[in-house]
């Protein structure tokens, strides 16, 4: 299942969200950044070395930077 850590409210998290829902792709998500969990954290920082959401992991794989997020998402479940 894809996890895709970041806020809600967070305009790049946002974009991945909307990708997720026009490709009908099931995800879960948590809230990382300002005002949930730190993004500074060694766990985050070991995802994403720039502490920035959103990140996805899809199985073993993971990803951050919206734009090439949604181009992932795109190539592997847009069939």
């Amino acid at each position: 299942m894809l996890n895709i850590l970041g806020k809600a409210s967070s305009i790049n998290v946002r974009k991945v969200l909307w990708a997720c829902a026009e490709l009908h792709i099931p995800f879960e998500r948590e809230d990382w950044g300002m005002g949930f969990r730190h993004t500074d954290t060694p766990e985050f920082l070991s995802l994403n070395p720039n502490g920035l959401v959103p990140v996805i992991k899809d199985d073993d794989f993971v990803l951050w930077e919206s734009n090439s997020i949604i181009r992932y998402l795109a190539s592997r479940y847009a069939g």
